[in-house]
């Protein structure tokens, strides 16, 4: 029986892209959130915050799921990534670095976390530059790899 489909999409496709960003993006993102934990007030060791530092990877993960299952709504296109490669990762870029700026100024505005005075932050913003640029970078690499992992079924 042939696959379900809606226009250019499979969701045999849909489903096995979004495991795979999903667990890419994860894992990804809870190396780097591990890396600049000692960027945050109230870091005490390895052991002590990498349950803190697996939820936000799960979180990380998350977003960048959405945000590619968005960009594949738009351009209606579930192997995007793949055409016109350097504008399309752009885009994501650029979006996910908006994303970036909000959740960082939400979280110093209530105080779900503070940096220390080694984390570098972003003059004009006033937010750290590691989340900054992991939220821009990761979904980029994770829709990369993924997409080099994953044969496109046509």
């Amino acid at each position: 029986m042939d696959e379900q489909c809606y226009g250019n999409i499979r969701w045999k496709s849909v489903v096995k892209l979004s495991v795979w960003t999903l667990l890419v993006g994860f894992g990804l993102n809870l190396v780097w959130e591990n890396a600049q934990a000692f960027l945050y007030d109230g870091y005490g060791d390895f052991v002590e915050h990498f349950w803190i530092c697996f939820v936000a990877a799960v979180i990380d993960g998350l977003v960048v799921l959405l945000l590619y299952l968005l960009l594949t709504l738009i351009y209606q296109d579930l192997y995007w990534p793949r055409r016109n490669r350097k504008t399309r990762y752009a885009v994501a870029a650029l979006i996910a670095g908006v994303l970036a700026v909000g959740f960082e100024l939400w979280a110093l505005k209530t105080g779900a976390w503070e940096y220390t005075p080694r984390m570098p932050v972003v003059p004009e913003l006033g937010i750290g530059l590691s989340p900054l640029v992991q939220l821009m970078l990761l979904p980029v690499l994770t829709y990369h790899i993924t997409l080099a992992t994953v044969k496109a079924e046509r």
